[in-house]
């Protein structure tokens, strides 16, 4: 009853007051500790909060140590609440009571006061602690700031760098397009370069050749020149004056037709037919065109006919029928028809291209002797196409003209007032070729006099040559 009313501290409770302090503020700091990282502006708010918390817990402790200071000092007067009833002593043995427990707790108050003075030096200690706290907070916040700068700026550099990086990866890309842009051009350019070399290895190898055909063509002037020089004719005359028979009593000397007959034709015909028999003779025609039927194939001909397209006096006509090869003639001469019919022969007045055209009939094969000069190159082609068409699978055409590689025969050339122009033979070899012919081949006949054989080049010593081919699918 006595220690109910004795303002003493228990010291008891104050400690264990303060262990539950301490054990608080372990708990946050471990709490702190494991807690995951907050940014720098978070953790410095939350140590503002933190040492806000430990000055109060220490004002708090403060006024509690400062009670316990109070209470702890000797006591000098009775307590206001014993006064009454039954502890209403007198004076005397009020001091004396008093004496006697201040001198029991001597001992507990000395220990109070050392306590309390403890704990008053472990606040100024926490005091000084907080302070250099929030000193260190202070210099950690100046730090996390320096940080969160430098953060930004190498998050603001790491940006630069990705954007430079893709800028550097962009410029390679680009690099590498130009790179292969060269590389194709230069090996384009390169490419070009070979076909101009090869092109100017051409020309070269053209030009060698035409180099040499030049000077081919040098020696066969110079031979041809001393040709000239040993056959030159000496001492002729200023004036040659040439007196031979009339050509036109010759021409009705050799015709088969009645000089009182010759109203009865047409002028152009028989214009044409007695010029053929002062020009050409026929015996020596109808000789020299026994040889085409060398190409003739005879298992054909026993099918079908050959065609004679501008049969003329029907000198060929005359080597197929002794051959026993069937055959047909035509020719737009119609006094030259009516002569063959008189003489059996199978022969239509008519225009090749247009019986050409019209007829049905398959042929062995088909000829046209001494009939492409006085035809135009376009129809030409038209016979030639149309005689495709008529023969039969290896069926042969045989064409006859006039050598323009021959000086003797042009001179001659347009001895005939019907002829269009001389046809070179390689020119016509290719027209069959074009065509669809096979196995084209260049015959050239007819000597010229053995007095004016005087050029090296052999085909220049013929008049006429033939293009033989063959129809082949």
């Amino acid at each position: 009853m006595f220690e109910a009313n004795n303002p003493e501290i228990d010291v008891d409770k104050l400690m264990q007051k303060i262990r539950e302090e301490v054990a608080n503020l372990k708990k946050e700091s471990k709490i702190q500790l494991v807690s995951t990282p907050k940014p720098f502006s978070s953790l410095s708010i939350k140590t503002n909060s933190y040492t806000s918390a430990m000055n109060a817990n220490l004002n708090y402790m403060e006024g509690l140590l400062k009670n316990a200071e109070s209470r702890a000092v000797s006591r000098t007067k009775w307590p206001d609440n014993l006064n009454r009833f039954p502890f209403n002593f007198s004076k005397g043995i009020q001091k004396l009571a008093l004496k006697i427990l201040n001198f029991i707790f001597k001992d507990q108050r000395e220990v109070n006061f050392n306590v309390i003075k403890a704990l008053k030096e472990s606040v100024a200690l926490n005091r000084q602690l907080i302070g250099q706290i929030e000193t260190l907070r202070s210099q950690l916040d100046q730090e996390s700031h320096h940080l969160a700068a430098i953060d930004t700026r190498i998050q603001e550099l790491c940006e630069r760098f990705g954007t430079v990086d893709s800028s550097i990866q962009g410029i390679d890309f680009t690099f590498n397009n130009i790179d292969t842009c060269i590389n194709n051009r230069l090996t384009l350019i390169q490419e070009r370069l070979d076909t101009v070399d090869n092109q100017v290895k051409g020309i070269d190898e053209r030009v060698d050749t035409v180099d040499n055909r030049v000077k081919g063509i040098d020696k066969r002037v110079d031979t041809v020149d001393e040709l000239l020089n040993t056959k030159k004719v000496h001492n002729l005359p200023e004036f040659l004056e040439v007196t031979e028979e009339s050509y036109i009593n010759l021409a009705i000397a050799l015709s088969k037709i009645p000089t009182e007959e010759h109203y009865k034709h047409d002028k152009k015909d028989l214009f044409y037919y007695l010029f053929e028999n002062v020009f050409y003779q026929s015996d020596i025609v109808k000789e020299k065109q026994k040889f085409y039927l060398n190409f003739i194939n005879k298992d054909l001909s026993v099918s079908y006919p050959f065609l004679d397209a501008g049969c003329g006096r029907g000198e060929f006509l005359q080597n197929l029928t002794e051959s026993n090869i069937k055959c047909v003639g035509i020719d737009l001469n119609q006094l030259e028809i009516e002569t063959l019919k008189k003489c059996g022969f199978n022969v239509h007045n008519a225009e090749i291209l247009n019986f050409l055209e019209n007829t049905s009939e398959r042929y062995c094969g088909i000829s046209a002797l001494q009939v492409a000069e006085h035809l135009s190159i376009e129809d030409i082609h038209r016979f030639l196409i149309l005689a495709f068409e008529k023969l039969v699978t290896d069926g042969v055409i045989i064409i006859e003209t006039v050598n323009p590689h021959s000086l003797y025969a042009l001179s001659n050339f347009y001895q005939d007032s019907t002829h269009v122009k001389p046809l070179p033979p390689e020119m016509l070899k290719f027209l069959l070729e074009w065509h669809g012919f096979k196995a084209v081949k260049i015959i050239y006949s007819s000597l010229i006099p053995e007095s004016a054989r005087i050029f090296p080049e052999q085909r220049m010593n013929y008049q006429d040559y033939a293009v033989v081919g063959y129809k082949k699918l």
